[in-house]
């Protein structure tokens, strides 16, 4: 089929490079950034100063004159995180475009300091709430002033009742600048400046990005996908020691302190994801019983493709109709994406117009980029920005569109105070599966036989990712934490360990695993957002259900999605699905419901998979 828009959409033909000039002008050089940066150091070392004037919440008979300078204090720093976040996630997204200019990738690093400083503050902030009573805590929580931090004082007061001494806290807030976070950083520079080198079939050698070669990685020619698996292999296999290093250290510092605090790997996680263990458990127990559906479909596509069992780099293979067809340009990726998803939300596809209109978009397949792709919000600018890498595939359209969701969902947000914007990463993934759901069903719905063939494979390849791939990675991330309580990780360690876990999800689906899965998947590293795994099935499952009832409901349920998404920061994911699905997700009922249409996709996947052998 053609990604070509039936609708009467015009866009500006441009290079497809993001414009961060309107955040911060200048680029790697901006003066505008490091005034900015000063300006933010300054003002914390003010607040800093002011937390220590304050009458300590434990103060049996807090007065009303305390209570109100407590609240200006905690508005004022709200403003500054989000004036923090400003400069941070710039930093971010120049050295992500720039990943070969040192210039670019030394910025996050400017805010080092920044952010332990901040860090140490808010240690000081929550031993204030430390042992209150509730009638203590109530004199502040219950300012009208600070309505809108409801969720965040009721977690700032948990955290405190549930940390190490402040001392101890503030001391593994410097720590981590240059040991924990100092490790995930080693990664990312490491990482970012990984070059493939991959041979064609006449000996011809080409050195692309870890970006580009993963673009490859899906071309028809299954040649083509191996010499790029194996480049890749042979490219991550060099740096394998570096990677097991940082792992290694990663891990050992978050069981320090979590050991010191109390709990175990997943209390911290779960916390930040507003979601209790109970309903993880759930969500994977339902994730873990397709596996046979699942392996079924892995076989059939197996056998479309003339062999006997996939390879790892068949998994991402297209097939039928069209998966030979000429490259998706960037243009009609933007107009089928905006024209789809239009038919549920017209918000959703305006944000999404303005976003490619402004230039918000990162996309341009060239080297010199890091691997992957997110959205990065700028909430004092009210604005945000998608990054990836757009090989012109089908996938690359539901990663734009997987992304640009994201934005939307801050978009709608971008009025409302900074408290309730903050919302965690497994409803984070709501609204960007959701429009990767529209754009995917909209081109289902236009196409029949081997055309169709080619889109429902696309759409099982995600079902694949998340109820078999991403609840790999959360048990290999649970393993990594067991086994470096018996000793060092090193590279064969965390290999062995990758291949058990995954050959165990993948079952008969595949003819071997990734030994090396554990060395290129970033998440691994992101020490600000341990386990960020589960949130990803939560996102698909989640959405599954809200788009299985957008579809009983009609166009009218967009806006019930809208005031969801505006929940995301005042509520826990219990209360969420509890209140706009009548849904209890600590049940393993309602996670199997949500993934039931697989089998219905798998079932017609083999249909057609017989008929286009006839």
């Amino acid at each position: 089929m053609s990604y070509a828009s039936n609708a009467n959409i015009s866009f500006p033909k441009y290079n497809p490079v993001w414009d961060l000039e309107s955040i911060f002008p200048g680029g790697v050089e901006s003066k505008a950034f490091q005034m900015e940066v000063e300006a933010v150091d300054a003002e914390i070392a003010a607040l800093r100063a002011r937390v220590r004037t304050l009458v300590s919440l434990r103060v049996e008979h807090l007065s009303s004159t305390d209570a109100q300078a407590w609240a200006s204090f905690l508005l004022d720093q709200e403003q500054l995180d989000e004036r923090l976040r400003e400069v941070s996630t710039f930093a971010h997204c120049v050295a992500s475009a720039s990943s070969d200019d040192p210039r670019a990738l030394r910025m996050p690093g400017l805010l080092n300091e920044s952010r332990t400083q901040f860090g140490s503050m808010m240690v000081d902030i929550r031993a204030m709430f430390r042992g209150l009573s509730d009638s203590q805590f109530e004199k502040v929580h219950g300012l009208e002033a600070l309505s809108a931090m409801d969720l965040v004082l009721r977690e700032m007061r948990r955290d405190a009742d549930n940390s190490m001494d402040p001392e101890l806290e503030a001391l593994a807030v410097e720590l981590k600048r240059d040991g924990l976070h100092g490790w995930g950083a080693l990664y990312s520079q490491v990482s970012a400046r990984l070059e493939v080198e991959i041979e064609d079939s006449v000996g011809k050698k080409t050195v692309v990005s870890v970006g580009q070669a993963r673009n490859m990685a899906e071309d028809p020619d299954r040649d083509v996908r191996r010499r790029t698996f194996e480049g890749l292999t042979a490219s991550w296999q060099t740096t394998a020691p570096v990677c097991a290093a940082a792992l290694n250290s990663i891990i050992g510092s978050e069981k320090s302190l979590y050991r010191r605090r109390g709990g175990d790997a997943l209390t911290d996680p779960l916390q930040k994801n507003r979601m209790k263990r109970e309903s993880v458990d759930a969500m994977m127990a339902a994730a873990a019983s397709y596996q046979d559906v699942l392996v079924e479909y892995m076989q059939l596509k197996a056998s479309y493709l003339g062999v006997e069992k996939l390879a790892w780099y068949d998994l991402s293979a297209p097939v039928g109709e069209g998966a030979r067809e000429d490259k998706i340009s960037y243009e009609d990726a933007q107009e089928f994406i905006v024209e789809q998803i239009g038919k549920f939300s017209q918000p959703m596809a305006d944000f999404c117009k303005h976003a490619f209109v402004e230039q918000w978009v990162e996309a341009e397949y060239r080297s010199g980029k890091r691997q992957g792709g997110y959205c990065a919000t700028f909430s004092a600018a009210k604005q945000v920005r998608v990054f990836m890498t757009f090989g012109g595939t089908a996938a690359a359209v539901q990663t734009l569109a997987h992304e640009l969701g994201h934005g939307y969902h801050s978009w709608i947000m971008r009025n409302m105070a900074a408290s309730e914007t903050d919302f965690p990463s497994t409803l984070a993934e709501t609204a960007s599966t959701l429009a990767e759901a529209l754009v995917e069903e909209a081109a289902l719905k236009l196409v029949t036989g081997n055309q169709k063939l080619r889109l429902l494979d696309e759409r099982l390849q995600r079902a694949v990712t998340f109820l078999m791939n991403v609840p790999a990675r959360y048990r290999l991330e649970l393993a990594m934490h067991e086994k470096r309580a018996e000793g060092e990780l090193d590279e064969d360690v965390l290999s062995g360990l990758t291949r058990e876990i995954f050959g165990e999800a993948f079952g008969d689906g595949v003819e071997a695993v990734d030994a090396l899965f554990w060395a290129s998947k970033l998440h691994f590293y992101m020490t600000q957002r341990p386990f960020y795994n589960f949130p990803y099935t939560f996102g698909y499952l989640f959405s599954k259900a809200l788009y299985t009832r957008a579809e009983l409901e009609g166009p009218s349920f967009a806006r019930v999605v809208d005031n969801l998404l505006k929940d995301t920061g005042r509520m826990t994911v219990e209360e969420i699905a509890a209140h706009y699905l009548d849904a209890d997700v600590t049940q393993e009922a309602f996670w199997k419901d949500a993934a039931a249409s697989i089998e219905g996709d798998v079932a017609e996947y083999r249909a057609l998979v017989q008929a286009s052998k006839k």
